[in-house]
């Protein structure tokens, strides 16, 4: 049982870095599309 707690646990925390770093990398394609369609309209 002790060992089921610890994959879980283990699992949840390997998601929220994932989540994390996907996060980030939306952030990083969202600047740069911004920056891109400011750059166009110019």
């Amino acid at each position: 049982m002790e060992n089921i707690l610890q994959t879980v646990k283990q699992f949840l925390e390997f998601s929220d870095e994932k989540l994390e770093e996907l996060k980030k990398k939306n952030q990083m394609v969202k600047l740069q599309k911004d920056e891109k369609e400011r750059n166009t309209s110019v």
